[in-house]
């Protein structure tokens, strides 16, 4: 197949000579086309027509990304240019559709703005955790409470995979993203704004018996553990537990996520060995989330899997370990293309997948690539508003050039946050 993304060789070619399947560009006419992207796969006939209807006699093509040659000269149809009234509504569609996408992009900057206001006040949490825990479970209730009444909420809320510019500590970039996952589970199986609130502070929290580790010991990939400190590790639970006992505010659900988040349902899990439902509901849906996280984001950026290899992974290998209800609805709510997937869509772009709507799932926001644009200036489009649109399939890093990869720069963005959408 070879590598996805290298720059493309152009030539002209007559338009009477385009058929479905050919790569082109429209740059030498970028300024009045009405496509939405201005080098594509071109995918029917009408669309050959509204070139033709802009009076191009030839236009850009690219052979080597193209899934066929031009036609034939001798074989060549005169294609019927579409009606200046066509192509004047296709012209408003483009800037209505440029529109959407700039919502888009005002979305992913929304969520990155908001990530950074909560970020503030959780990291100044997490540095009083270790001592007093309840000053800190203080700090974070507003940030906690806002992001379950967004879950909870009748309006959209999008999980959004935020730019490689936003980053902090892993153990406080891994406690968000696990709330956000949590309540993203927890709103699947429709749980109210109260019971969202309890899970998130509990998610938030889950790991808070970390900060007793050295860091010595807790920063070390798991692979490298002494039997002894393994040990040591799987005590966090314990020592959570203890330190966020009878604190004011952290209500029995969260007391169990931050206890009995590693436990499994096939009772094979620590602290206690239960099993099934003997695991506190709340546990079970931040066991998800945490495993998630932990396969796409871990220690060492170098054992990161995709996406939707971690959803692969536990549903197919890792299935014993969780509540085969919730695992299911987990892998719903996130989509077949969870963020942080790279794709390929069906007019040919390479972009990366960063947010997923709970309402549209396998229609969700993608990032593109384009030659000679920043990754700051990429285009988002937003797949629910482009139906003739679709994913054609997912790509891994090795089948990228390692520019289009390092535009995307997947491995690099380890944040979520969540963006309420706001109603048409």
């Amino acid at each position: 197949m070879g590598l996805l993304g290298r720059k493309k060789d152009f030539t002209h070619i007559p338009v009477a000579q385009l058929q479905p399947g050919m790569h082109i560009s429209m740059a030498e006419r970028w300024w009045d086309h009405p496509f939405l992207l201005g080098e594509f796969t071109l995918e029917k006939e009408s669309q050959i027509a509204v070139i033709t209807g802009l009076g191009m006699e030839q236009v850009l093509w690219s052979p080597d990304a193209s899934r066929c040659g031009p036609r034939e000269a001798a074989q060549a149809a005169p294609v019927t240019p579409v009606a200046p009234e066509v192509l004047s509504a296709g012209l408003a569609q483009r800037k209505l559709r440029r529109a959407e996408g700039s919502r888009a992009n005002d979305l992913l900057r929304r969520a990155e703005r908001d990530h950074m206001h909560a970020s503030s006040a959780l990291r100044e949490a997490f540095s009083l955790a270790k001592f007093t825990p309840a000053a800190a479970v203080q700090k974070s209730l507003a940030v906690v409470t806002e992001a379950a009444a967004a879950f909870a909420s009748e309006g959209g809320v999008s999980i959004v995979l935020l730019s490689d510019r936003v980053s902090g500590m892993r153990l406080h970039t891994h406690a968000i993203n696990v709330m956000l996952l949590s309540l993203m589970s927890g709103r699947f199986a429709r749980w109210d704004e109260a019971a969202l609130a309890e899970l998130g502070l509990g998610a938030l929290f889950h790991d808070v018996g970390m900060l007793r580790i050295p860091d010595a010991v807790r920063m070390k990939p798991e692979s490298e553990w002494t039997r002894s400190e393994r040990a040591y590790v799987q005590d966090h639970t314990g020592l959570g537990a203890k330190m966020m006992l009878d604190v004011a505010g952290f209500a029995r659900a969260a007391q169990a996520i931050v206890a009995m988040h590693h436990e499994c349902w096939d009772g094979s899990g620590y602290p206690f060995g239960l099993a099934g439902e003997k695991i506190p509901a709340a546990a079970r849906h931040a066991a998800l989330a945490n495993r998630y996280d932990e396969l796409c984001h871990p220690q060492g950026i170098s054992g990161a899997i995709s996406p939707s290899e971690a959803l692969s992974r536990m549903y197919k290998i890792e299935h014993p370990h969780f509540d085969p209800e919730l695992l299911t609805r987990f892998i719903k709510a996130l989509g077949i293309y969870p963020p942080g997937t790279l794709v390929e869509l069906s007019n040919g772009a390479i972009g990366l997948v960063t947010g997923v709507n709970r309402d549209h799932s396998v229609r969700p926001l993608v990032t593109v690539w384009q030659d000679g644009t920043r990754p700051e200036d990429a285009q988002t489009i937003d797949l629910t508003i482009e139906p003739e649109l679709s994913i054609t399939r997912a790509l891994r890093e090795s089948d990228l050039q390692p520019e289009v990869a390092h535009y995307l720069s997947p491995r690099s963005r380890t944040a979520y946050f969540y963006a309420r959408v706001d109603p048409d």
